[in-house]
């Protein structure tokens, strides 16, 4: 087995989710999904956060990656599944300190690559300093401003939930 394995196996050991949920409470959580709810009137698009403290061991010994949980998730909550394909996945992987945002078809072909990755590089900035709280509210905005731009009118069937993932 590689250090790396063991490296992160350990990375992964130091986050249990009740450590994650003490820089993410409930009420921040709470308070991030209104936003949520509330940016989706001005827009045609989905946003889902996904915050995951740590992975389970098999799944580290397995290979599992963020960009491959990301895409789990996606399908999981069907982000996917949106009128226009628009939807938005923000996705943080705590322990690998890692943030990644999965963008359907619809907007993923009018928002370059790039641009995912300054918000995911602005998020995982506000985390190293220490705000978290400001670093999922700066990438909601940067998320909605977007969609905003992209997708101006509102969906008629808002069919994701708006709450925040935390595991």
């Amino acid at each position: 087995m590689e250090s790396n394995t063991f490296k992160r196996l350990w990375q992964h050991w130091q986050y249990p989710r009740m450590r994650v949920e003490k820089l993410f409470p409930t009420d921040v959580l709470q308070r991030i999904s209104g936003e949520i709810a509330r940016s989706e009137q001005n827009h045609g698009g989905q946003i889902r956060f996904v915050v995951e403290s740590r992975y389970r061991s098999s799944d580290i010994l397995a290979g599992i990656e963020p960009h491959t949980r990301a895409l789990q998730w996606f399908g999981e909550l069907g982000v996917w599944d949106t009128e226009h394909n628009s939807g938005v996945l923000v996705y943080v992987s705590f322990a690998d300190r890692v943030v990644e945002i999965v963008a359907d078809r619809g907007i993923s072909r009018k928002v370059p690559h790039e641009c995912w990755q300054h918000i995911c590089s602005t998020m995982g900035q506000a985390f190293r300093e220490g705000r978290y709280t400001a670093g999922l509210e700066e990438g909601l905005r940067q998320v909605d401003a977007l969609l905003r731009e992209h997708f101006p009118h509102r969906s008629q069937s808002d069919n994701l939930a708006d709450d925040v993932v935390l595991v």
